[in-house]
């Protein structure tokens, strides 16, 4: 018997989500960058995110398509194996315009599963 950790996993999405967002505030995309220590923590932080979406049921995960599945998985894969240098720049913007949606969205199939009305 298979047990189906579907909320589990959008839960972990949204707190790696909710820990990431404050990272970026009242820095620069310069400033942030510049911070070795704070881009190792948003890059473990990421690569965190995109392991739990991974671990999303294919069809579960089609069922919520306000996630942009390929893109979480994506990011993780190419910090996890370095598939090339990592634009800090990059990741700043991915905190700062990406972000808020996506906890949104997981916001919303989290109280969706629950039957409880999104926030």
């Amino acid at each position: 018997m298979t047990v189906d950790r579907t909320l589990a996993h959008l839960a972990d999405m949204l707190r790696f989500v909710q820990e990431l967002r404050p990272l970026a505030m009242a820095l620069t995309a310069e400033e942030f960058a510049q911070q070795r220590i704070l881009c190792l923590a948003v890059e473990k932080l990421f690569i965190n995110l995109g392991e739990a979406a991974y671990r999303v049921d294919a069809q579960r995960a089609q069922q919520i398509p306000d996630i942009p599945w390929r893109r979480v998985i994506g990011l993780r894969n190419i910090l996890a194996h370095g598939y090339e240098q990592v634009a800090h720049e990059i990741l700043f913007k991915t905190i700062t315009d990406d972000l808020p949606a996506l906890e949104v969205a997981l916001q919303h199939a989290l109280a969706g599963a629950q039957g409880i009305p999104p926030v």
